[in-house]
């Protein structure tokens, strides 16, 4: 299946393999398309097959084909269905003599089925009898309660109840005296809670009842093996300690290598031959100081994740395998029997995407509204110099500009509220002009054209904004996306990747993600291998008609490699912020409290509200303005008597304390100064914008000048490190509530946001796709954007009618979305995927290990819908097209094309005052992957 096929560490695998053979050996992923909704005569030829079972996966469908085409199989398909039964494999593991923890089963539906077939290749193989009715035993509790009674057989307490369903994970351990221990899938940080109800063991189905191991180090083993003769073995935090589960700078789980000793081998080397899975996992545990160990699950096909030196090895072996295959007498190549039909069958041809930009530091701003009919606004007007859209003021002499414009204003009569306010934004250019990302924004709104008339200015508006700056981060963030995509489309479809096109805003950390992700894709010196100022810099890259062709190439059998990276093509048009919703956008703002209301998630199904909160947002609210009121006055304290500069070490993306703290400030002022009555509900992106970004810029700071131990040499307090888990937690809840829906409540009001916002950007989308499939060859097209268009974007494709697989959409900070085209037996059937990315995201971001790059790991994409017919998604995401007219007046004058030459002076600053080393926190949004015969 794709999510197994196109993960990280199978790319990894993959790309190593390709490169190791030098061309001599070609992978093809099938694909879901194929693999679900083509005949097994349909599916590609091959020497060599790597097919593992996963959820969806018609294990019965891939047995027929090898049937039909008997390639060699690095796994057997046939005994793959024996890891379904926990009592299959712990039968064929006693057959083996490989030890197990003692257990009990019982059986409440007649025993474990098994097809005759396998039965017959598991007798002639290991000479194990498999299957077998089994009558549905007696089950009791002692009568204490410490023991379970199977049939007469006694298992005392702790023991661990599993599911014999080898894909059901709620395992549970019952311990001597009550309660219990209940395992499952890990969500977020959490593989296990303890129960204290948990007395009475499960009559619902059949389980299996083991005894209970102590483990040394409260650490189990999972080993992998890649053959007979190569095993790697890794410890982790056993899930029965405290369901707490540990996480590396990848969002994976910590874990450290172990060796195995030469018994452990050979119960590998058994297991991996018996089961017939080269690529193979399996937990053990060990006891006893070592003494012992107990093979406690059998998985099948798993890959180290994260590991290099594995992925070498793993590719090495299996490389020698297909060669030594391919060279075998009485195998020919499949283009020597290939017939025609096979050319037939489904394939990647383009693929489209839209990224949010990668980090950025928190933004702030101040916001000022001008009566153009009074004197005093007059010096502001004059700083628009008669232009009649959105002007950006950057540079230290523009901005003094607007200084001079407040003295101006004053010495015009400005009072009251108005000088007031003049008074704040003095002060906010005296202390911020130096700063990264410092810039002001005057925003004229006309008069709508009339005929015979010139427009007039009714409302002039000013924001002064600072941070929003891309971090060091943002820049290994953009290139390991850029390194993904490249790796898959490597095994897609190379050809895509000779035919590239990149748009992006004109904003800065837009443009620097572009950048950086396009020279990663096509193996360019990336920009921040050279020595990076906070002096603006021009881009060496440039498009002036939005031809992004300007390529040096060379030719390499047959294919033309492009091997500079395209032109980036900036579209204000279609990626920048736009005023034409900006009324509905405020009126949607106005009524997010209605969210607020007790019973409201549950009236409203598409609302994210986790189960785990089992109380009311308008409660958590509270319990959130009384956090921050305590964090507040720690801080004030901690600050008045701790040498804040000593806390922390290094500070980087240009912070310092006197800035965490006027950020922290700002936010008590929000949620704590105001009657919770009057709570602004979009206040809380802010909130959990800056717990992030401190979580992972400054987290030592964040922890300890929180702490009201801090300074008075006391114990660090771990219960106020707990209060900041509390607060991300329920931050994080409000966020996920809340700011999706800030682009509309209603349905009829996202369509609407969505409309005025990203239509322009959808039409673009589907004219890329009609290109897609009208043309010949293959390509890629990207786009680059922020993330009030991820939202609108994607609202419009969720209130488009197409069947949606999943419609809680998750945060979208750093998102994918992804389509794939394919064309089957005719040059009109195509098919259209839709996936989507959390990006670089994690569950709790202050539990995260983190090293200096300051940065989450992109997640894996999944599925948004199945593959659907191409007419029905153009059809659907066409509907909105007639909803805003040709020529309707926006509000906006703004030019089709606009060169990035102008702008990149602007924007390639990375303000980086740490040391090199960040990963990825990009944000991937909508990608979209076309594929024809």
């Amino acid at each position: 299946m794709d999510i197994k096929a196109r993960s990280k560490a199978m790319r990894e695998i993959l790309t190593r393999l390709v490169e190791r053979a030098r061309g001599a050996i070609q992978v093809k992923v099938f694909g879901d398309k194929v693999i679900l909704d083509e005949d097994v005569e349909n599916w590609p030829r091959c020497d060599v097959l790597i097919s593992f079972f996963s959820t969806d996966f018609p294990l019965d469908k891939a047995i027929s084909y090898v049937k039909l085409r008997n390639p060699f199989c690095i796994n057997d398909l046939p005994p793959q269905a024996l890891l379904w039964d926990r009592r299959l494999v712990g039968a064929v593991l006693d057959h083996l003599q490989i030890p197990t923890p003692k257990r009990l089963e019982v059986s409440r539906d007649g025993g474990p089925q098994v097809d005759e077939e396998l039965k017959r290749l598991m007798k002639s193989k290991l000479g194990v009898e498999l299957g077998g009715f089994r009558v549905t035993p007696e089950v009791s509790l002692r009568e204490d309660g410490n023991a379970i009674i199977i049939d007469g057989k006694v298992l005392e307490k702790p023991f661990v109840e599993k599911p014999v369903s080898g894909e059901d994970h709620n395992v549970y351990i019952y311990f001597p005296g009550g309660g219990g221990r209940r395992l499952f899938r890990k969500v977020g940080n959490k593989s296990s809670d303890f129960d204290p109800s948990l007395n009475h063991p499960r009559t619902d189905g059949s389980y299996i009842y083991e005894e209970f191991i102590e483990v040394d180090n409260a650490q189990d083993i999972k080993v992998y093996t890649v053959g007979t003769d190569y095993f790697h073995a890794e410890t982790r935090r056993s899930p029965v300690v405290d369901g707490v589960v540990r996480r590396n700078t990848e969002g994976k789980e910590m874990r450290f290598i172990t060796n195995l000793s030469d018994l452990e081998k050979s119960y590998a080397a058994k297991i991996c031959q018996a089961f017939g899975q080269t690529v193979c996992g399996f937990d053990m545990l060990r006891c006893e100081g070592g003494k012992r160990c107990k093979v406690i699950d059998v998985n099948g096909w798993s890959f180290v994740k994260g590991n290099e030196p594995y992925y070498d090895k793993a590719a090495e072996i299996l490389a020698s395998l297909c060669m030594r295959v391919s060279a075998s007498s009485g195998r020919p190549l499949p283009a020597a029997e290939t017939p025609p039909q096979d050319s037939f069958t489904w394939r990647l041809k383009a693929n489209v995407t839209v990224f949010r930009h990668a980090d950025r530091t928190p933004k702030q701003k101040l916001k000022f509204n001008f009566p153009i009919g009074d004197p005093w606004t007059q010096p502001f007007v004059r700083l628009l110099n008669g232009e009649k859209e959105e002007i950006i003021l950057r540079e230290r002499e523009q901005l003094n500009l607007v200084a001079r414009a407040v003295e101006e204003a004053k010495a015009l009569g400005a009072c009251g509220e108005d000088l007031a306010k003049l008074t704040q934004l003095n002060n906010a250019l005296f202390s911020k002009i130096d700063l990264p990302g410092t810039k002001a924004q005057l925003k004229p709104v006309y008069s709508k054209r009339q005929a015979g008339q010139a427009r007039r200015l009714t409302k002039l508006t000013l924001v002064f904004k600072w941070g929003g700056e891309f971090t060091h981060s943002a820049r290994y963030q953009s290139r390991d996306l850029g390194e993904y995509m490249k790796k898959d489309l490597s095994i897609m479809n190379k050809e895509a990747l000779q035919n590239v096109k990149i748009y992006t805003s004109s904003e800065r950390r837009v443009i620097a993600s572009a950048e950086v992700f396009a020279t990663t894709l096509i193996d360019h010196p990336p920009p921040f291998s050279r020595s990076v100022s906070s002096s603006p810099t021009p881009s060496p890259r440039s498009s002036q008609d939005g031809n992004s062709s300007s390529l040096s190439s060379h030719s390499k059998n047959g294919c033309h490699l492009q091997t500079t990276p395209p032109a980036l093509i900036i579209r204000k048009d279609l990626l920048d912020d736009s005023n034409a919703a900006k009324d509905l956008t405020d009126d949607v703002k106005k009524r997010l409290k209605i969210l607020l209301r007790p019973g409201e998630p549950e009236k409203r199904p598409e609302l994210t509200w986790p189960k785990s909160m089992k109380k009311e947002p308008v409660e958590v609210v509270k319990e959130v303005i009384e956090l921050l009121s305590s964090f507040r006055a720690i801080m004030q304290r901690n600050f008045e008597t701790m040498d804040v500069d000593k806390i922390q070490d290094q500070w980087c993306c240009g912070d310092e304390p006197w800035l965490f703290r006027e950020r922290w400030e700002k936010l008590f002022e929000d949620f704590c100064d105001v009657e919770q009555r009057k709570f602004d509900p979009s206040r809380v992106s802010e909130l959990y914008d800056t717990i992030k970004y401190c979580a992972l810029h400054h987290r030592q700071f964040l922890f300890v000048i929180f702490d009201e131990n801090a300074g008075q040499d006391k114990n660090h307090n771990q219960g106020q490190d707990r209060k900041l888990h509390e607060l991300y937690g329920r931050a994080k809840a409000l966020f996920d509530l809340v700011a999706p829906q800030e682009y509309g409540i209603e349905p009829d009001e996202k369509e609407e946001i969505g409309v005025l916002t990203s239509l322009p950007l959808l039409k673009n989308i589907v004219e890329d796709l009609e290109a897609a499939r009208n043309d010949g060859g293959s390509s890629l097209t990207l786009y680059f954007t922020k993330e009030s268009h991820i939202h609108t974007l994607m609202n419009l494709v969720l209130q488009s009618g197409l069947p949606i697989a999943n419609r809680r959409i998750p945060e979208l900070d750093y998102c994918l979305y992804e389509r794939n085209f394919g064309r089957g037996n005719s040059d009109k059937e195509y098919s259209i995927k839709l996936s989507l990315s959390e990006g670089a995201h994690s569950s709790n971001v202050l539990d995260s290990t983190l090293d200096s790059r300051h940065s989450l790991n992109v997640q894996p994409r999944r599925k948004l819908t199945q593959h659907l017919p191409y007419s029905l998604v153009i059809e659907k995401l066409s509907k909105h097209f007639g909803r805003l007219t040709e020529g309707e007046d926006t509000g906006t004058d703004t030019s089709l094309l606009e060169t990035i030459q102008s702008q990149v002076r602007q924007h390639i600053s990375f303000n980086d005052s740490s040391s090199d080393g960040p990963a990825p926190e990009v944000t991937p949004v909508l990608e979209m992957q076309v594929g024809k015969p």
